[in-house]
């Protein structure tokens, strides 16, 4: 079997790989191939005859791409909601050709998921950007072909729309449409990601993954969803150690038997693994995924924007296991693919998706916005991220900020830095989502903290809020309120001057009294983990759902950061 993949990844990889190198020699051409072919399939439906997408991929240079910009506006999702609407209702030849294979889900921050609809080619574009990935990890480290790989993924299909399209995780479709080479080396089986609700589904799977020592791999759109794995693993202990040796999932009646009976028949008692991992929680005094899978050697995760701040707990948990950025990816595709181990850039797929960027960081962009072309992007500078894919968006406002960070032969390396309008501005100081990440992991590296969340608030003045949860922060507060509320302070005051040094105009009125010292507040246990639930239940994926890390207050006035969204559902237990 390992044989199989090592032939598909040598012989077929191979010549895809140097096509993509030819494509980062000449991004130009590369982007132009994209363009035509995605106009040329989509040219017969509604929005292709509508915008003229037949006569424009006739088009050829710099020709095809004026026209283009001149006959589609940038729109965001809220512009294309109409088509999507009637595509959810079974309607065909919208915004591709007949009807999609499946529409999926964003989890975002806004309060709905966006349904994004997924053709068949644009499902290939997708798949063949993600085999170039897989390709470049593989030669750079070939004893990942080795073992078992632990991919963690939400389900793909969640439901269905009125017309009877599914809809669900584009992740998980991915995994459940793997061919059998590649499904035999998954720890835990596909339909792990069917059983019913998120915490079934990843009791299940660490069932499966327990099973076995020889994991090489671990993958995971969000590093949170590793957090969440382990502290499971730990928390589950006992009760999972007695199912290994008893060969039993306790799958609820609410799982389909289908799927129940499957599973059953490949989850088999391993009592000797159950007695060798008992030894080491009852030496211990509990389980980390270092100490069960002790070999492992790739973690696959986000690494940019937000995601950073869960990477050293990862390394915490794991050990020093080299990690490799997933890249730029969406539910809407896949953008950049990253060469190198530890760090968030990546090339751009320019033989994929067809991309454009406005220049700079403004919260909003006009439709007619003056764009650039991967090709002409400069190191250094940042740029929102407009994409056209065969999936029926067409110069789609992602509301992506990146930033330039160098160039692979020709073609520009972009790392994400965050969403468009992520900033909290009480008196014009804009505090970006990236500024208080860095100011937070300088100012909270002594600390245990599972997430932090920050607000303003306007109760005896206007000041900032930073709210943490601190594993078993309970338990400290417990054992002496007086030194965690000492903790709080010292971290407030750590956190405001790494944040004075990210930030000029927070540190411009903070000094001439506008903005009064921030406060810090003490989240209750397990506070991120229910917006997780929470989020996963009101229909996102629940492996995607990323924890909100600037929350403006509900409403100006007199507004103490209680009141806040997320904040005082999460319940706030020590005022700092």
């Amino acid at each position: 079997m390992a044989n199989i993949l090592g032939w598909f990844f040598d012989k077929v990889m191979a010549s895809r790989w140097r096509r993509f190198r030819e494509d980062r020699e000449r991004p130009e051409a590369a982007q132009e191939r994209a363009l035509r072919g995605i106009l040329a399939r989509n040219a017969e439906t509604a929005f292709g005859r509508a915008h003229g997408f037949g006569a424009l991929a006739a088009l050829s240079g710099r020709e095809l791409r004026r026209a283009y910009r001149a006959a589609t506006p940038i729109r965001g999702y809220d512009g294309f909601a109409p088509e999507i609407e009637k595509m959810k209702l079974g309607e065909r030849d919208v915004l591709i050709p007949g009807t999609p294979d499946m529409f999926s889900l964003t989890s975002g921050t806004a309060a709905d998921p966006k349904f994004c609809p997924a053709s068949r080619a644009f499902i290939r574009e997708l798949h063949s950007q993600h085999l170039l990935w897989m390709y470049n990890a593989y030669r750079d480290r070939p004893a990942v072909n080795a073992g078992k790989y632990l991919v963690l993924a939400s389900p793909a299909e969640m439901g269905k729309t009125a017309g009877g399209v599914p809809y669900g995780s584009m992740s998980g479709k991915q995994l459940a449409s793997q061919s059998i080479p590649v499904r035999r080396r998954m720890a835990s089986p596909w339909r792990a990601q069917l059983a019913a609700g998120p915490e079934e589904r990843l009791r299940t799977t660490l069932l499966f993954a327990m099973a076995r020592e020889e994991l090489k791999v671990f993958a995971a759109v969000n590093p949170s969803t590793l957090t969440l794995l382990a502290e499971r693993l730990d928390a589950w202990a006992e009760t999972l150690l007695d199912q290994l040796a008893a060969g039993d999932l306790r799958l609820s009646e609410a799982t389909d038997p289908d799927t129940a009976r499957r599973l059953r028949r490949r989850f088999k008692p391993s009592p000797s693994r159950a007695r060798r991992l008992r030894e080491i929680f009852k030496a211990e005094g509990g389980l980390a995924p270092g100490r069960v899978w002790p070999n492992p050697e790739m973690i696959f995760t986000w690494q940019g924007g937000a995601a950073a701040f869960f990477l050293p707990r990862v390394r915490e948990l794991w050990g020093d296991v080299p990690m490799r950025c997933l890249g730029l990816r969406a539910s809407e595709g896949n953008f950049t693919i990253p060469l190198r181990d530890g760090d968030p850039s990546g090339v751009l797929g320019v033989g994929g998706h067809f991309m454009e960027f406005v220049p700079g960081d403004a919260e909003n962009v006009r439709p007619d916005a003056e764009t650039l072309f991967a090709h002409e992007l400069e190191a250094g500078k940042t740029y929102r991220l407009i994409v056209t894919t065969s999936g029926g968006f067409y110069r789609y406002d992602l509301a992506d900020l990146v930033e330039a960070r160098g160039f692979d032969h020709n073609t520009p390396e972009v790392a994400f830095l965050r969403r468009a309008g992520a900033v909290l501005s009480a008196t014009g100081e804009k505090v970006t989502e990236d500024q208080a990440l860095r100011a937070m992991v300088k100012a909270g590296a002594d600390l245990p903290l599972t997430g932090f969340t920050l607000t303003w608030e306007l109760w005896d003045g206007l000041r900032y809020v930073l709210a943490v949860e601190l594993r078993d922060g309970e338990a400290r507060l417990a054992e002496g309120e007086e030194r965690v509320s000492r903790e709080l302070r010292s971290l407030a005051g750590r956190f405001d001057a790494a944040l004075r040094g990210a930030n000029v105009e927070y540190r411009a009125k903070r000094g001439d009294g506008r903005i009064k010292p921030p406060r810090a507040a003490l989240l209750a246990d397990g506070s991120y983990r229910r917006h997780r639930e929470s989020a996963a239940a009101a229909g996102r994926p629940e492996n995607q759902v990323k924890p909100p890390l600037l929350v403006p207050p509900p409403a100006p006035g007199r507004a103490p950061a209680a009141d806040c969204p997320f904040l005082g559902a999460a319940r706030i237990v020590l005022e700092g």
